[in-house]
This record gives C-alpha cells, sequence and structure tokens, in this order.
C-alpha cells in the first residue's frame, strides 16, 4: 500500500514538472507559435497593387505587414496606429493628406485594408526614395518607418556603402527592421524556389 501511494506521488510529480516545462515552452516560443497560424497570403492582390503603384517589392509590403500587423486589419498598436500596416493617424495618414492635399482619413478609413496600405505604401516608398542612395537604404526607410524621419536621419552611415542596422541606437527598432529584413530574404528565397 505505502509503496502504491509512493508511486502515484512520484507520478504525480513528474506529471506537474512535465506540464510546468510545457507551458514555460510555450510561454518562451509565444511568438514562433502565434506566426505558424498567420495567413500571409491574405489581402494578396491589394497588396501587389498597392506595392507596385509606389514602385515597392510587394514580398518587402508583405514582410512590414507581417511584422506590424500579423495581417489582422483591425490591428491596433499602443501609440495609435491602426490597420494592417499600423498607420498613424497624426503621423503618416496626416502627412499623406497634407501632400494629397486630400482630408485626413479617420480612423475607421484607416481600417479598410486598401485605405490602410495606400497611405502605408506611400509612407515607406518616400522613405526608399530618401534613402536610395544608400545600400542598405530599404533598413534606413524601414527604421524611418518605425521610429521617425529624424531619427532614421542619424543613423545614416557616413558612406553610402556603410552598414546601418548597428548603428540604429533603438534596441526595438533595431529588432524591428532585423525582424522585416530577415522575412523579406524569406519571402525572396521562398519565390525563387517556386520558379
Amino acid at each position: 500500500m505505502r509503496l502504491k501511494r509512493r508511486g502515484t506521488i512520484l507520478l504525480l510529480r513528474w506529471t506537474g514538472i512535465v506540464l510546468l516545462a510545457l507551458v514555460l515552452a510555450a510561454f518562451w516560443f509565444r511568438e514562433e507559435l502565434r506566426d505558424c497560424v498567420v495567413d500571409d497570403t491574405r489581402f494578396a492582390p491589394e497588396i501587389a497593387a498597392a506595392a507596385r503603384r509606389n514602385g515597392l517589392d510587394p514580398l518587402l509590403v508583405r514582410s512590414v505587414i507581417f511584422q506590424e500587423s500579423r495581417f489582422d486589419p483591425f490591428a491596433r498598436g499602443r501609440a495609435g496606429e491602426v490597420g494592417l500596416m499600423q498607420v498613424l493617424p497624426s503621423g503618416a495618414a496626416a502627412e499623406w493628406a497634407r501632400v494629397n492635399g486630400k482630408p485626413a482619413p479617420d480612423v475607421t478609413e484607416l481600417l479598410n485594408p486598401e485605405t490602410n496600405l495606400k497611405i502605408g505604401c506611400w509612407y515607406l516608398a518616400r522613405g526608399m526614395r530618401r534613402y536610395a542612395k544608400y545600400r542598405q537604404g530599404a533598413e534606413l526607410a524601414l527604421a524611418r518607418y518605425n521610429a521617425g524621419e529624424s531619427r532614421a536621419d542619424k543613423w545614416k552611415p557616413a558612406k553610402f556603402d556603410g552598414d546601418v542596422i548597428d548603428r540604429i541606437r533603438i534596441a526595438s527598432t533595431k529588432r524591428y527592421v532585423t525582424k522585416i529584413m530577415e522575412r523579406y530574404r524569406n519571402y525572396l528565397e521562398e519565390e525563387r524556389r517556386q520558379q
């Protein structure tokens, strides 16, 4: 009887340890687990159209959207960003309206994928043009998209062929740019394999 009880206690301990390990693993790898269920082909025609209208590679835009919203058109950020490309109403949307002589879209309009893509791609393309002469111009444009133009300008390398990532002083922006560029390279490789 006593031996049976010890066996039961031992089994319960090991079961508890295994369950705790599973919970810790799920917590540790939560982003990877969440990313496995993302449908990154959503809005593909709309993304391709908006990207091409602005001279952008649709795969780069997909990479930005993955990082920004995981393709959730109703996503909202902590600083008020909304939609697929996490457009800030008082930032990119206001600048787009000013430059194009149009009324600034409200939050509801920015939740519309086509409107969000139009403005998000326009804003990203402005950064790409601004830093086009740099070897890592895309990285600078992404840093601008995330942290703003004045900060991105401070991170420009002294020479056009210099590295950008190590110059980024905000850790979250450095991670943001790195993750997008990694995903972009993965998308390019995936597309190459399919051809």
